[in-house]
């Protein structure tokens, strides 16, 4: 046998060539199992099967790694949101229980770091969250000035949908076992994006 047909334990294969984007997607999975802390440049490199000096090619650092992944989380949003009409409050919850489903758990660790440096990264993400806002923003100021919705709190609203929304999204088995909404399918997502727009469009007291 050859020295080249053997590898070192823990040595990654392949050809040393990744897609910037593969590494990002790769770091999003990594902070979706456990936040900030287990995200790891020789992690991510190892799931690719690429070495260290491959992903930090690309990434320097972890922390430049990260930053890369939030924007492209942010960017994600921004592009989905695009497609969807504001006064389809049940599409636009679907839609945010689609993109949570598919990293169950992603926005609460996200949120919830407790860990070095967490001060510095609250302030980005709410950097990035704050600029992905300011366009839905104004539109829900245009339909309020229509008089196609009331006035209310836009920031209470952004907070139940993206946090809300993006937490139960990230309790698939449990939502599934506890409630019936089977957030796998596009019908348990439909159907519970359903029943939460009724309750935030039209609260669940009786109208006179």
């Amino acid at each position: 046998m050859s020295d080249t047909s053997v590898r070192r334990r823990g040595r990654p294969k392949g050809t040393g060539r990744v897609d910037p984007g593969a590494i990002v997607d790769s770091a999003l999975d990594a902070l979706a199992d456990g936040g900030y802390p287990s995200l790891t440049m020789r992690g991510v490199a190892r799931t690719l099967g690429v070495s260290l000096a491959t992903v930090q090619h690309h990434y320097p650092t972890k922390d430049v790694l990260w930053r890369a992944a939030i924007d492209h989380l942010t960017n994600d949003a921004i592009e989905r949101r695009s497609h969807v009409d504001l006064t389809d409050l049940a599409g636009k919850i679907a839609t945010f229980l689609e993109q949570g489903v598919g990293r169950p758990g992603l926005l609460a660790a996200l949120l919830s770091d407790r860990s070095p440096g967490s001060a510095d990264r609250i302030g980005y993400i709410a950097e990035r969250f704050t600029a992905a806002l300011v366009e839905p923003s104004e539109r829900l100021r245009s339909l309020e000035a229509n008089g196609i919705t009331r006035q209310f709190d836009h920031r209470a609203l952004f907070a139940l949908i993206t946090i809300g929304v993006g937490s139960i999204a990230g309790a698939v088995e449990a939502v599934d076992t506890i409630y019936g909404f089977d957030l796998a399918t596009e019908r348990g997502r439909a159907d519970l994006a359903s029943g939460l727009a009724d309750i935030i469009g039209l609260g669940v007291l009786r109208r006179e």
